[in-house]
């Protein structure tokens, strides 16, 4: 059960009334920002663990599923795609290796060369939960805004995270 919050209306009232300098627009998107990414990431969470699966899990998943056939990457790719450790990974990648989810290469000794492969039962689950996830945030956000103005602020995050992100070609 997702503990109760303020809304992002309420919050920010209560700090206009007591600390009204801290309610700037970029504040105020901020404080939005959070919000959204807290009640999506709720519902994300919750079709996950239905699923038997862990947020980093699925992270694994979806990536593995993300790049061409045949859904492979080595370790040290993985760590900036997902960020997480190379320890949390090594204990991620066991787990989905031991539920049939993955595949490693034998043979080599450091387990960082070692490439990590989604099985045929990996990619299906991994479709399945995106499928669910992509619907259920589909209609979250499609509740508020229209097709439009998903679009509109679509292009406006692109234009903001090109700024901020470093380039990695």
């Amino acid at each position: 059960m997702t503990e109760s919050r303020y809304p992002a209306d309420k919050l920010l009232a209560i700090k206009r009334k007591h600390w009204p300098e801290s309610v700037t627009p970029v504040g105020e998107m901020l404080v939005r920002l959070y919000r959204l990414n807290s009640l999506l990431q709720d519902g994300v969470a919750a079709q996950i663990a239905a699923h038997d699966l862990s947020f980093m899990e699925f992270e694994v998943l979806i990536t593995l599923r993300g790049v061409a056939p045949p859904y492979e990457m080595i370790p040290t790719e993985l760590y900036p795609a997902i960020l997480i450790s190379s320890g949390g990974l090594t204990k991620v990648l066991s787990s989905l290796q031991q539920r049939g989810l993955i595949t490693r290469a034998e043979g080599t000794a450091d387990k960082r060369s070692k490439p990590v492969r989604l099985t045929a039962k990996g990619r299906n689950l991994a479709e399945r939960v995106m499928a669910e996830v992509l619907d259920s945030g589909r209609k979250m956000v499609l509740g508020g805004l229209s097709e439009t103005e998903v679009e509109r602020v679509t292009r406006l995050l692109h234009k903001l995270l090109v700024t901020l992100e470093p380039a990695n070609d």
